[in-house]
Protein backbone atom coordinates (compact mmCIF):
# COMPACT_ATOMS: atom_id res chain seq x y z
CA UNK A 1 0.00 0.00 0.00
CA UNK A 2 1.61 3.38 -0.57
CA UNK A 3 1.57 6.33 1.74
CA UNK A 4 -0.79 8.62 1.99
CA UNK A 5 -0.27 12.33 1.28
CA UNK A 6 -2.37 15.21 3.08
CA UNK A 7 -1.35 17.58 0.75
CA UNK A 8 -2.62 21.28 1.26
CA UNK A 9 -4.52 23.36 -1.40
CA UNK A 10 -2.45 25.80 -2.98
CA UNK A 11 -4.79 27.97 -5.05
CA UNK A 12 -8.55 27.54 -7.56
CA UNK A 13 -8.31 29.11 -10.19
CA UNK A 14 -11.51 30.82 -11.93
CA UNK A 15 -12.27 32.62 -14.89
CA UNK A 16 -14.70 36.28 -15.51
CA UNK A 17 -15.08 38.24 -17.87
CA UNK A 18 -14.05 41.33 -16.09
CA UNK A 19 -10.60 41.25 -13.99
CA UNK A 20 -11.00 44.86 -12.74
CA UNK A 21 -14.23 43.95 -11.44
CA UNK A 22 -13.41 40.61 -10.20
CA UNK A 23 -10.55 41.56 -7.96
CA UNK A 24 -12.88 44.25 -6.47
CA UNK A 25 -15.51 42.12 -5.81
CA UNK A 26 -13.52 39.61 -4.42
CA UNK A 27 -11.50 41.30 -2.04
CA UNK A 28 -14.51 43.86 -1.01
CA UNK A 29 -17.26 40.97 -0.29
CA UNK A 30 -15.14 38.25 0.84
CA UNK A 31 -12.38 39.92 1.87
CA UNK A 32 -9.16 38.28 -0.03
CA UNK A 33 -6.13 40.28 -0.16
CA UNK A 34 -4.32 40.81 -3.78
CA UNK A 35 -0.98 39.16 -3.91
CA UNK A 36 -0.14 40.37 -7.63
CA UNK A 37 -1.86 43.15 -9.32
CA UNK A 38 -3.41 41.99 -13.02
CA UNK A 39 -1.18 41.61 -15.92
CA UNK A 40 -1.80 40.68 -19.45
CA UNK A 41 -0.07 37.75 -20.43
CA UNK A 42 0.69 36.19 -24.38
CA UNK A 43 0.79 32.61 -25.48
CA UNK A 44 3.68 34.36 -27.92
CA UNK A 45 5.93 35.11 -25.35
CA UNK A 46 9.50 33.80 -25.61
CA UNK A 47 9.69 33.36 -21.97
CA UNK A 48 6.31 32.37 -20.11
CA UNK A 49 4.03 31.11 -23.98
CA UNK A 50 5.06 27.30 -23.20
CA UNK A 51 4.12 26.70 -19.77
CA UNK A 52 1.00 29.19 -20.69
CA UNK A 53 -0.14 26.64 -23.55
CA UNK A 54 0.23 23.59 -21.64
CA UNK A 55 -1.74 25.02 -18.61
CA UNK A 56 -4.58 26.45 -20.73
CA UNK A 57 -4.15 24.44 -24.53
CA UNK A 58 -3.14 25.66 -27.50
CA UNK A 59 -6.44 27.99 -28.14
CA UNK A 60 -5.59 30.29 -25.70
CA UNK A 61 -3.34 33.16 -27.39
CA UNK A 62 -3.78 36.39 -25.03
CA UNK A 63 -5.42 36.77 -20.94
CA UNK A 64 -5.54 38.92 -17.92
CA UNK A 65 -4.36 37.27 -14.68
CA UNK A 66 -4.17 38.29 -11.20
CA UNK A 67 -3.59 36.16 -7.95
CA UNK A 68 -5.78 36.97 -4.23
CA UNK A 69 -4.93 35.07 -0.78
CA UNK A 70 -7.83 34.52 1.63
CA UNK A 71 -7.21 34.59 5.16
CA UNK A 72 -5.74 31.13 5.70
CA UNK A 73 -3.48 31.71 2.91
CA UNK A 74 -4.95 29.57 -0.04
CA UNK A 75 -4.55 31.60 -2.80
CA UNK A 76 -7.33 32.41 -5.57
CA UNK A 77 -6.14 32.89 -9.43
CA UNK A 78 -8.74 35.23 -11.66
CA UNK A 79 -8.56 34.61 -15.26
CA UNK A 80 -10.29 37.24 -18.11
CA UNK A 81 -9.58 35.46 -21.34
CA UNK A 82 -9.20 37.93 -24.13
CA UNK A 83 -8.30 35.93 -27.11
CA UNK A 84 -10.18 33.96 -27.35
CA UNK A 85 -12.97 35.79 -25.52
CA UNK A 86 -14.26 34.19 -22.56
CA UNK A 87 -17.90 32.97 -21.64
CA UNK A 88 -19.73 33.79 -18.25
CA UNK A 89 -21.58 31.34 -16.31
CA UNK A 90 -23.59 34.39 -15.09
CA UNK A 91 -27.10 32.04 -14.77
CA UNK A 92 -24.76 29.87 -12.45
CA UNK A 93 -26.71 26.58 -13.77
CA UNK A 94 -24.08 25.06 -15.64
CA UNK A 95 -21.65 23.51 -12.64
CA UNK A 96 -21.21 19.94 -14.37
CA UNK A 97 -19.53 21.52 -16.95
CA UNK A 98 -15.55 20.60 -17.04
CA UNK A 99 -13.25 22.88 -14.21
CA UNK A 100 -14.08 25.04 -11.36
CA UNK A 101 -17.41 24.18 -9.49
CA UNK A 102 -16.96 26.48 -6.79
CA UNK A 103 -14.80 28.28 -4.00
CA UNK A 104 -15.93 27.74 -0.21
CA UNK A 105 -15.30 30.14 2.16
CA UNK A 106 -16.13 29.72 6.14
CA UNK A 107 -17.72 32.87 7.65
CA UNK A 108 -19.68 31.81 10.93
CA UNK A 109 -22.24 34.64 10.07
CA UNK A 110 -23.29 33.08 6.83
CA UNK A 111 -26.70 35.05 6.66
CA UNK A 112 -24.72 38.31 6.60
CA UNK A 113 -22.15 37.24 3.68
CA UNK A 114 -24.80 35.92 1.71
CA UNK A 115 -27.04 38.97 2.00
CA UNK A 116 -23.27 41.14 1.36
CA UNK A 117 -22.80 39.40 -1.77
CA UNK A 118 -26.88 40.16 -3.06
CA UNK A 119 -26.30 43.58 -2.31
CA UNK A 120 -22.83 43.56 -4.46
CA UNK A 121 -24.57 41.71 -7.95
CA UNK A 122 -24.33 38.52 -6.95
CA UNK A 123 -26.74 35.91 -5.94
CA UNK A 124 -27.39 34.35 -2.32
CA UNK A 125 -29.10 31.28 -1.36
CA UNK A 126 -31.31 29.63 1.69
CA UNK A 127 -29.06 28.50 4.75
CA UNK A 128 -29.08 25.35 5.22
CA UNK A 129 -29.16 23.06 8.55
CA UNK A 130 -29.09 19.48 7.64
CA UNK A 131 -27.91 18.24 10.93
CA UNK A 132 -30.01 17.85 13.82
CA UNK A 133 -28.44 18.82 17.50
CA UNK A 134 -25.49 20.42 15.28
CA UNK A 135 -24.58 23.61 14.44
CA UNK A 136 -23.17 23.45 10.72
CA UNK A 137 -24.87 25.47 7.99
CA UNK A 138 -24.34 26.24 4.67
CA UNK A 139 -25.71 28.23 1.48
CA UNK A 140 -24.88 28.30 -1.95
CA UNK A 141 -23.97 31.47 -3.97
CA UNK A 142 -22.90 33.18 -6.55
CA UNK A 143 -20.76 35.59 -7.80
CA UNK A 144 -21.99 38.44 -9.94
CA UNK A 145 -20.11 35.92 -13.09
CA UNK A 146 -22.00 33.12 -12.06
CA UNK A 147 -19.36 31.19 -10.14
CA UNK A 148 -20.34 29.52 -7.09
CA UNK A 149 -19.30 30.52 -3.73
CA UNK A 150 -20.56 27.90 -1.14
CA UNK A 151 -20.14 29.59 2.42
CA UNK A 152 -19.53 27.46 5.14
CA UNK A 153 -20.25 28.40 9.29
CA UNK A 154 -17.42 26.30 10.44
CA UNK A 155 -14.30 24.64 9.24
CA UNK A 156 -13.91 21.90 6.48
CA UNK A 157 -11.87 19.80 8.75
CA UNK A 158 -14.37 19.83 11.61
CA UNK A 159 -17.20 19.63 9.76
CA UNK A 160 -16.38 16.74 7.27
CA UNK A 161 -14.34 14.98 10.67
CA UNK A 162 -18.23 14.85 12.02
CA UNK A 163 -20.02 13.57 9.34
CA UNK A 164 -17.44 10.96 8.23
CA UNK A 165 -17.46 9.90 12.39
CA UNK A 166 -21.59 9.72 11.72
CA UNK A 167 -21.41 7.63 8.61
Amino acid sequence: MSEVVNRAVNHLGLSVPDLDAALGWYQEVLGFHLLTPATEMRADDPGLGDALTAMLGPSVRRFRMAHLTAGNGVGLQIFEFIDPAGESNVSGETPWHGGFTHLCVTAPDIEALAQQIAERGGRSSAVFRSIPGRPYAAAYCNDPWGNVIEINSHGYVETRTFLGAEE
